[in-house]
């Protein structure tokens, strides 16, 4: 039967490029975003590499949508192998100066989003005894960071989230893992650095924590999501990936 992934956030950034790598690796492939144009871009991407790309608007905030995701997928393919969370926002700011709105708004995406899309995800999982989920967190979900403490909160509420999935949902041949990438070659990051004094300095400051040197591509995370969800990987569950160059073994002077 053939592999079918259903993948949030695929419009852009680590999403866009994990529904490329599963489409490479021959999973039919469900995208959910809020951007349609971002995701017909995805699809002309897919399209072009000879993969099947089915798309739909989601607000993974919104329960009534991500459920309706799933069974979308579902019942247009027959089967569910993987759900991957990659749909994520970031705000920086300290929590003293941060406008509600902001803590918000990355809480109900990030976290609340995530949730939202197991839930539908396990009970399909459940009726079909197998599935992979994956979600993707970030090394600001196992360690803090300046000016993040809103998307950092999140990102730990992923981790959390993902280990009890593992002990909950393992007994029914489901896996759940999270992968924690450093700074990713992305939209987001670029933005991120734009809102600092001076973005090249800021950058600079963060490369010179990573190892390797430099930040991750986003087709480096979509392969990682893709083995965790492969039959590669069928032992693998609670796993906290750290894909970020090194920068959380230790300090690196």
């Amino acid at each position: 039967m053939k592999n079918v992934a259903v993948i949030t956030g695929a419009a852009s950034g680590i999403g866009q490029a994990t529904a490329r790598v599963f489409a490479q690796r021959g999973y039919t492939v469900v995208g959910a975003d809020r951007d349609l144009a971002g995701m017909e871009h995805t699809a002309e991407q897919i399209k072009a590499i000879g993969g099947v790309f089915d798309f739909r608007a989601v607000d993974v905030a919104n329960e009534s949508e991500v459920r309706a995701l799933i069974a979308h997928a579902k019942e247009r393919f027959g089967w569910l192998s993987a759900v991957v969370s990659c749909a994520g926002v970031a705000r920086t700011g300290r929590i003293d100066e941060m406008p509600r709105s902001d803590w918000d708004l990355q809480i109900s995406v990030n976290l609340t989003g995530t949730y939202l899309l197991a839930k539908s995800a396990m009970q399909v999982f459940m009726e079909l005894k197998g599935g992979s989920f994956v979600a993707v967190s970030s090394d600001a979900g196992v360690r803090g960071a300046s000016g993040y403490a809103a998307y950092c909160a999140s990102k730990h509420g992923v981790i959390g989230l993902v280990r009890c999935l593992a002990l909950d949902y393992g007994k029914f041949g489901i896996r759940s893992n999270a992968v924690c990438p450093g700074f990713v070659q992305t939209q987001m990051m670029d933005r991120l650095f734009a809102e600092a004094a001076d973005p090249e300095k800021e950058k600079r400051s963060y490369m010179k924590e990573v190892p390797l040197g430099r930040f991750a591509a986003p087709e480096e995370v979509g392969k990682v999501i893709e083995h965790l969800s492969s039959e590669d990987a069928a032992y693998t569950n609670g796993m906290i990936y750290a894909l970020d160059g090194g920068v959380t073994a230790g300090h690196f002077g």
